[in-house]
């Protein structure tokens, strides 16, 4: 069942799985990994998912104790080698948690938190930092401390704190916050991020220097172009309340969205799919949403395969 993850040490993970994750681990790197059959791998199991995400943590973690020791390297020391290339076999989880435990003693690791919604469904999260979230429908967080990863959207309320910078990964974009109210959203290779109030740091590739967004401001970004404009703060996050605000989008995006927000299975004709759409809908009831859209734009609507179906009206 879909809910928090807590942390899986090796002794609840069979080592056929360690090593299979740790083999994918490697391949990343490889210009012929085989990204669909890492995917159904992943989705096979859930522990095969639980072991990768093992892996792409305490990599993180050792990424940052190697900066951390780094003072204390000389100068004329060798640089270490990739350990990923090195640590093969059951052995790569019990070998590089041992690493940090070892250079941080009477550390804690972090525990992987996961976090999911299903389509339709607005799940509400405190996590450990006090940090109040708000996941959207068909949503997934994934965090460890203060770093976290996000497909979907969210909304965040952070409590300022002396010292805490919280982290949330999204498609290509890295934003930063030491305490305000902001809403990411990511989806494929697009991402975006609102400020309600208070001001966050955004870095993306291609950036000199990161980006600061500012209250009722936006930052969007999509196949490698960025763009930062203005809105409503009021209107951050609407689904919150139940609605989705649409201003100029393709048909078939606010459909998309329609859908994943009322869990009503809704499509859009490929000929009207272009066409661009305005307009404040209600979620609440997919089936009305649909046919709000379908009347706005002049369209109609037929029930088919389970679902709906947005059509051009025959004159």
């Amino acid at each position: 069942m879909p809910g928090e993850c807590a942390w899986v040490n090796k002794m609840t993970i069979p080592d056929r799985i360690i090593e299979e994750a740790s083999a994918w681990f490697v391949r990343q790197s490889d210009d012929a990994m085989d990204w669909d059959a890492f995917t159904l791998w992943l989705e096979a199991d859930p522990r095969h998912r639980m072991a990768f995400d093992q892996l792409c943590n305490i990599d993180a973690d050792l990424d940052n104790l190697r900066e951390t020791t780094a003072t204390q390297v000389a100068a004329n020391d060798d640089p270490a080698p990739r350990r990923w290339a090195y640590w093969t076999g059951g052995g790569v989880v019990a070998a590089a948690l041992a690493l940090v435990i070892a250079l941080q003693p009477g550390a804690e690791v972090n525990p992987i938190q996961d976090y999911w919604s299903t389509p339709g469904q607005v799940r509400q999260l405190v996590l450990g930092d006090g940090t109040n979230v708000t996941l959207a429908p068909a949503s997934r967080l994934v965090a460890r401390g203060n770093i976290m990863s996000l497909e979907g959207s969210a909304y965040f309320d952070v409590v300022h704190r002396v010292g805490r910078t919280l982290t949330i990964k999204a498609a290509d974009l890295t934003v930063s916050d030491i305490g305000t109210r902001f809403e990411v959203a990511s989806y494929g290779d697009s991402a975006g991020v609102k400020v309600a109030e208070g001001q966050v740091s955004v870095a993306a590739p291609g950036l000199a220097h990161p980006i600061q967004v500012t209250t009722g401001h936006a930052l969007a970004a999509e196949g490698g172009s960025i763009r930062v404009s203005s809105f409503t703060p009021q209107t951050v996050a609407a689904w919150r309340q139940g609605k989705l605000i649409f201003d100029n989008v393709p048909l078939a995006l606010a459909v998309r969205d329609v859908t994943r927000y009322s869990g009503t299975k809704i499509n859009v004709d490929p000929a009207i799919g272009s066409e661009t759409f305005s307009g404040v809908i209600a979620i609440h009831d997919g089936k009305t949403a649909a046919r709000d859209i379908a009347e706005i734009v002049g369209s109609d609507v037929r029930e088919v395969d389970g679902g709906i179906r947005i059509v051009p009206r025959h004159r």
